[in-house]
């Protein structure tokens, strides 16, 4: 199901942040993202924290090396442990792909600091999406999993089986969430060097999305075919509206079907490049947005319905930044969120 709410360019953060401490990340996120609050990734604290370690962590051969920073999968010990797995999927036992409180120390944060005084209107989790994570993850003979068909679909069952996983810890404090699939590589798909073209990915993502009962995200960065993604059962896009706005446009035709259907439009209009976000300000940002709304207004996207049910976001993870940097994007999506809030007159429809 999509939100039971309309987020009226509410911000809602990726997920990954440079801080060390998951009490400091979850508060920063708190102070600038709370009504639609995301759990922190933390990847400078922890190698098996980085998005696509964290997301392979038990799968079937799975080696994680820290000391060598190398994830890969052990091909052999694959093929004896897939049954496993194989079993956890048709039973649906989430529990099978969870995670040690150590190696998501931001979810394992929020859920001790949870209140009902504090609750957001939504929770998002996050993971990496099958399509990407197949691409960057090897076996030990440094081939990409995605060329693997056996393992490139039980890859999609364990990822499945992690979502199911998280959504089912967030519900533990709050009914309405989100789990968001990271797919940075997507727009590499339909390009002749992966054997993947977009009816083979929808599929993966699909079986992925269905581990999910609340709202089902994709967020992508690049030069995405959205009119493809959009034919997925994904209730939540997030796109880089910062500097590929014009893959969105190009899917203008898709969107108000999408909007119909209570689709959520995640803009990603704050940059995450340090000397980009140093020039940037909220106004400025402000009327970038707006005339990409123009554009879209003139491609026969409905500019109040779209601002109704739209997100405020980053163009990409803030993780690779220094904290005072990732807290200046942080800063300038709130600050974005409440222009734009104030000049659509969403303010008193959230």
């Amino acid at each position: 199901m999509s939100l039971p709410f309309e987020p009226a360019c509410l911000p809602l953060l990726l997920g990954g942040l440079p801080h060390r401490s998951a009490v400091q990340a979850l508060e920063a996120s708190r102070s600038y993202a709370e009504a639609l609050l995301a759990w922190p990734q933390l990847p400078q604290r922890s190698f098996r924290e980085q998005g696509f370690v964290q997301s392979l962590i038990g799968f079937p051969g799975a080696l994680i090396d820290a000391l060598q920073a190398r994830a890969y999968v052990d091909r052999s010990a694959a093929e004896r442990e897939l049954d496993r797995l194989g079993l956890a999927y048709l039973e649906n036992n989430s529990d099978y792909a969870a995670l040690a409180e150590d190696d998501a120390a931001g979810l394992a944060e929020l859920l001790r600091q949870s209140h009902p005084a504090q609750m957001p209107l939504a929770l998002k989790g996050q993971l990496m999406g099958p399509i990407s994570l197949a691409t960057h993850i090897t076996d030990e003979q440094q081939r990409p999993l995605i060329y693997d068909s056996a393992l490139f679909d039980a890859l999609g069952q364990h990822l499945r089986l992690r979502a199911a996983w998280q959504e089912a810890r967030l519900r533990e404090r709050i009914d309405t969430t989100i789990i968001c699939l990271d797919e940075p590589f997507l727009e590499a798909v339909g390009l002749p060097f992966l054997p993947v073209d977009w009816e083979a990915a929808r599929d993966q993502l699909d079986i992925v999305l269905g581990g999910i009962a609340g709202c089902k995200g994709i967020f992508a960065g690049g030069a995405v075919n959205w009119a493809e993604v959009l034919q997925t059962s994904v209730e939540l896009i997030i796109a880089d509206a910062y500097e590929h706005s014009q893959s969105l446009v190009a899917a203008a035709a898709a969107l108000p079907a999408f909007l119909d259907r209570d689709g959520i439009v995640g803009l990603g209009l704050v940059p995450t490049d340090a000397e980009a976000l140093s020039h940037s300000t909220a106004e400025g940002l402000l009327q970038h947005t707006i005339a990409l709304f123009d554009e879209l207004a003139r491609a026969g996207v409905p500019i109040e319905w779209l601002a109704r049910q739209a997100v405020v976001s980053t163009s990409d993870t803030l993780s690779q930044l220094d904290v005072a940097t990732a807290e200046r994007a942080l800063q300038l999506v709130a600050r974005l969120s409440q222009l734009l809030r104030a000049h659509y007159q969403l303010d008193e429809q959230t």
